[in-house]
């Protein structure tokens, strides 16, 4: 009998590896993506730009330390592994040394998930209120307003 119960669980676990590995973000969330809104959407809408794929893959042309109003941060989204979102730097409040201390952004997309899977929360396609982040949440900043080396915007 034990033979079998191990042999059920392990093809239950097995199916659940397989249906996760067929998802496919860009079909499987393909409502939501033509609907532009999320955080990378609302990059294109400030800032009239946006780099090739996913936030997880965009890269950063300014170090953190050296952020201004109108950057882009980058930043890992919090219980969601590697993957990040993007936000727009509205204000940056500096400490008595000069260096970045809060970062105050604004974003569409933050808030409580709809539709997990797909990254969706009630705040799709709607504004978040201005919040402060701390620079050592930011993992990468990009500045449209500079050459993006190794990687073309769009």
């Amino acid at each position: 009998m034990r033979p079998v119960l191990i042999a059920a669980l392990w093809l239950c676990a097995a199916a659940a590896v397989h249906a996760e590995e067929a998802f496919d973000f860009n079909r499987d969330c393909a409502k939501w993506i033509e609907q532009h809104g999320y955080s990378l959407d609302y990059i294109v809408l400030k800032t009239g730009k946006r780099q090739r794929g996913q936030p997880k893959a965009w890269r950063g042309n300014v170090e953190p330390r050296d952020v201004q109003p109108g950057d882009v941060v980058i930043m890992y989204i919090q219980d969601r592994g590697n993957s990040e979102r993007v936000a727009y730097v509205e204000e940056v409040r500096r400490n008595a040394d000069g260096t970045a201390g809060a970062v105050f952004v604004t974003e569409w997309n933050r808030g409580k998930y709809i539709d997990r899977a797909c990254f969706v929360t009630d705040h799709f396609g709607r504004l978040s209120e201005s919040k402060p982040v701390t620079v050592d949440t930011i993992d990468k900043v990009w500045r449209p307003s500079l050459p993006l080396k190794g990687a073309a915007a769009e």
